[in-house]
């Protein structure tokens, strides 16, 4: 065998670059720790590398994220504890506020400290963290709160990508916060005319055993008589007529609703007469209460007032409005247009329709000298009228003149003066103070005729005795012949509707409260089911409950121009339209409703309309004296058709250049004026039955909406609007007004001021739910803290995982290394020495 240098060679070079590569590799296994340095040399490896080290980075992302989101929760509960603190200052100052020891100074200076801690509580909401503010939604590059307590944030969430796929949300939202809603709390309403026990008021008048005792302004409690709480004309219980009671209101589950019931006020036993707790109860059955079951609690408070609270929790849709007389009648108007006595529960600074053309005086029972006028004077600026004030200002606009009659005062010796008295007419012209005079001149006798400061009318006969005695002391219940009577008439002469109804007796026909350019509506229109406030894609149905059919409502106003106007939404079988007067005197217009964003165009079923269409007729209304006749007569030919519906779009955009109509944040109507800063505008919603108490609307609840009601006043409700109820809250105090009524006579927006006794639960739910909210926010946290240890677990166990798979056992590569050493060393030994030989050597 012949072995040649060169094959000797290549044998030899090629073990040694084997055995040197696999001692690099093994070298730098063990220097690098990983079984490979890239991807050709195994793909499985290099892809598995791969995978986990994705896995590890998106670990490491999440716990960054929720390590940033879990300091924006710490940074939120700060924020919130700061406002927990300050609201338990707020209610300690209240409940000082609430003792009546009180001087105007102190009561000045605790409102002062009230609103020092609202402000301090705004600068709270406006907190922000690295140039984001914290409560503003998604809007964290603005400031959600103005100084008034304004929300400009929204209500959307921010949320932390935690891990794949997993969306957290970490905010606190200004909306949720400030203007949120408590689905655990129930709505609690009261009147707010406060009741005497009128036996103890008036003992001479009407109780026979006690008729020396001394007057006392007593409340009345549930176990008082009715008559207690109605009052009497004399000292005899048992010859009392019936008390006729018109309750309207909604219920629980959002349906609107009228009852009208009787109850004897009279007895001859005082254990078998009838209470105020019947009365209660009464009420509680119009609302739906049964013997097995309760939807409301009717109870009375310590101030005389009603109260009604919802049983059901979240809910937030009753409502209440009464009215009693000893009077049957099926229609409110004709109570409110005679001479009977009326006693309202609720009364509300908002100015009423006018709608009757006569007026009666009131005899009063307990001093047989005064007869009042059965409603006030009220301008139609909304304040009370003076003696300076002329009836044009209170009267209607048809109104050209005043006709006065009525019988005269008694004769000086106390007997009845029967001669007749010719009516007496005066011009709209006149003020207050002559029809005062003209009234003392024209009936004579020892007559006064006083204007009270809430514009109530009042005549006192002097010559009315007291029937045991001739002196001059009470009680004055002797015989008395003195009457009044007013009637409005046009230009014609003719009996027209001018005087104002009065302003405790009207439930729907008020108009919307005055504030320079915008008129707002007092109701929230809230869905039942729900129990959120509506929006313009919200459907009329949804918040009257149920199912509507054909329906009818006026609107009465003053549009943009200040002109009168009487228009009607038509709620159809066919459709929805807003009817408005003809300009030309024909029949009126009836302009189709048409959903802006339907198409092709279709009428609107009853059941269909939405609160945009609502207030886009509205708009159409407020805009009438605007608009040209010919596009009325287009929007409403060959209905439906896109020509009507583009004339119908015309008419809309020329409205929406002068009036803006929208739901605000607590779901109420507002209707605003692009144009004046203080509006001429006068705005009145009604159902066209709203009076009617007939049996036949007794049998069956009709649906209903009211945008603006003299309705009973809400102590507390799911609903909050944060800083607007600390306002409220702040204003009680600082007007001294320490519950509903305080200021009994002062017609003024006061009227409806809860109370600082009332405005103490309202702070109790305030701060209730900041307690939720902190709860809710520490929820967060504690799931952000959860995740960052979940994510650090998983975050060590897919390194493990990824250094067993990628990473090379160091303690076997260097035992392989080793023995590689060996091997190449045995082979450079060889080659040295098969190297040294030669053909001698071989021989």
């Amino acid at each position: 065998m012949r072995i040649s240098d060169s094959g000797r060679y290549n044998q030899m070079n090629y073990y040694q670059n084997t055995l040197q590569n696999k001692l690099n590799t093994a070298n730098t296994k063990i220097a690098s720790g990983l079984k490979i340095q890239h991807g050709y040399q195994d793909s499985n490896v290099n892809n598995q590398n791969l995978k986990y080290g994705f896995e590890e980075n998106t670990l490491d992302q999440g716990i960054d994220v929720a390590n940033s989101a879990h300091t924006a929760t710490l940074n939120t509960d700060k924020a919130l504890s700061e406002l927990s603190t300050t609201m338990e200052q707020f209610k300690t100052k209240l409940i000082q506020a609430a003792s009546d020891v009180h001087s105007t100074t102190s009561r000045q200076a605790i409102a002062l400290d009230l609103e020092k801690l609202k402000a301090h509580m705004i600068n709270v909401a406006n907190t922000s963290i690295g140039g984001e503010y914290l409560f503003g939604g998604s809007k964290v590059d603005r400031r959600p709160f103005d100084s008034a307590g304004n929300y400009y944030g929204n209500n959307e969430d921010l949320n932390a990508l935690v891990s794949a796929n997993n969306l957290v949300p970490y905010n606190i939202t200004g909306h949720n916060l400030f203007l949120g809603k408590d689905l655990d709390k129930q709505k609690r309403i009261t009147t707010n005319i406060r009741m005497l026990n009128q036996s103890k008021l008036h003992p001479d008048i009407m109780d026979a055993l006690n008729k020396t005792a001394e007057p006392q302004e007593v409340f009345v409690q549930s176990n008082d008589t009715l008559r207690d709480l109605i009052g009497d004309t004399d000292d005899d219980p048992s010859n009392d007529p019936k008390e006729y009671f018109y309750l309207q209101g909604v219920r629980p589950d959002g349906n609107a609703f009228k009852a009208k019931f009787a109850l004897d006020k009279a007895y001859t036993k005082k254990e078998d007469a009838a209470t105020i707790a019947d009365l209660l109860e009464q009420i509680g059955r119009a609302y739906g209460n049964t013997s097995s079951n309760k939807v409301v609690e009717v109870s009375l408070n310590a101030w005389g007032e009603i109260e009604i609270k919802d049983l059901t929790t979240g809910n937030a849709t009753i409502d209440f409005h009464m009215v009693s007389s000893d009077k049957d009648v099926d229609n409110l108007n004709q109570l409110r247009a005679s001479d009977a006595r009326i006693t309202s529960y609720v009364k509300s600074p908002f100015l009423t329709d006018r709608g009757l053309s006569v007026l009666h005086g009131v005899n009063n029972p307990y001093d047989h000298r005064i007869v009042d006028l059965s409603s006030a004077f009220i301008t139609q600026d909304n304040t009370p009228a003076n003696r300076n004030t002329k009836l044009s200002a209170i009267l209607g606009p048809k109104a050209v003149s005043l006709e006065i009659s009525g019988t005269r005062p008694n004769h000086q010796d106390g007997t009845l003066n029967t001669t007749p008295l010719e009516p007496l007419v005066l011009s709209v012209d006149s003020t207050l103070q002559d029809v005062m005079n003209a009234i003392k001149e024209h009936f004579q006798g020892d007559l006064d005729v006083e204007i009270s400061e809430d514009g109530r009318l009042r005549l006192i006969d002097h010559n009315v005795k007291n029937t045991a005695h001739d002196s001059k002391t009470p009680p004055f219940d002797g015989p008395h012949g003195l009457s009044l009577s007013l009637r409005t008439l046009d230009a014609k002469g003719q009996e027209v509707k001018a005087l104002p109804t009065d302003y405790a007796s009207e439930y729907q026909k008020t108009y919307f409260t005055h504030t320079g350019a915008r008129l707002v509506g007092n109701v929230s229109q809230v869905v039942p089911k729900s129990m959120d406030y509506a929006t313009g894609a919200t459907k009329l149905a949804e918040v009257m409950g149920s199912q509507i059919g054909a329906q009818s409502y006026v609107f009465k106003l003053r549009d943009h121009n200040g002109v009168p106007v009487q228009a009607r939404l038509s709620l159809q079988d066919q459709g929805a339209f807003l009817e408005l007067p003809h300009k030309g005197g024909g029949a009126p217009y009836q302009i189709p409703l048409y959903n802006r964003n339907q198409n092709p165009p279709a009428l609107t079923k009853p059941n269909e309309v939405t609160y945009r269409q609502l207030m886009d007729a509205i708009a159409l209304a407020m805009n009438y004296s605007n608009q040209d006749t010919k596009v009325y007569e287009r929007a409403q030919a060959h209905v439906p058709s896109q020509e009507s519906k583009e004339a119908f779009l015309a008419l809309l955009q020329q409205a929406d250049t002068r009036v803006d109509v929208n739901l605000n944040e607590n779901g109420q109507v507002v209707i605003h004026d692009k144009i004046h800063s203080k509006t001429p505008m006068q705005f009145m919603f009604f159902d066209s039955h709203s009076d009617d108490f007939s049996p036949d609307v007794l049998k069956k609840d009709a649906p209903s909406i009211r945008l603006n009601a003299n309705n009973a006043l809400t102590i507390d409700q799911p609903h909050i609007n944060f800083f607007k109820q600390l306002d409220g809250v702040i204003d009680s105090v600082r007007r001294g007004i320490y519950r509903p009524d305080a200021l009994q006579d002062n017609y003024s927006e006061q009227m409806r001021n809860l109370g600082i006794q009332n405005n103490i639960a309202l702070v109790d739910h305030l701060s209730d739910h900041i307690e939720k909210v902190i709860a809710a926010n520490g929820a967060h946290g504690r799931s952000f803290a959860h995740m960052l240890r979940r994510n650090e677990v998983l975050k060590s166990q897919v390194q493990a995982i990824r250094g067993d798979t990628v990473g090379t056992d160091i303690a076997e590569t260097y035992n392989k290394f080793s023995q590689l050493r060996n091997n190449y060393d045995a082979v450079l030994s060889s080659s040295s020495k098969i190297n040294q030989m030669s053909l001698s050597n071989y021989l």
